[in-house]
């Protein structure tokens, strides 16, 4: 289902989840401007991003993990 291209290097995977990260917190930003009224950063939208941010890192992990070592 995944591509393994994305999840080569660290890096790569950090910079990935931080922009998947954003995009998360963005969202749940935008609902708190649709329910409230006004944008305000509240422990729910950094926890929702914080837990994109993790899964993302924890899914690269678990990937990572199944691949077969580097040959030297």
């Amino acid at each position: 289902m995944f591509e393994d291209q994305a999840f080569r290097s660290w890096p790569l995977i950090f910079a990935g989840a931080g922009i998947f990260g954003l995009l998360f917190g963005c969202v749940a930003l935008l609902t708190e401007v649709l329910f409230e009224g006004k944008p305000h950063l509240t422990p729910t939208v950094i926890g929702f991003s914080t837990a994109a941010f993790l899964g993302y890192v924890g899914a690269a992990w678990i990937i990572r993990r199944g691949e077969p070592p580097a040959s030297s």
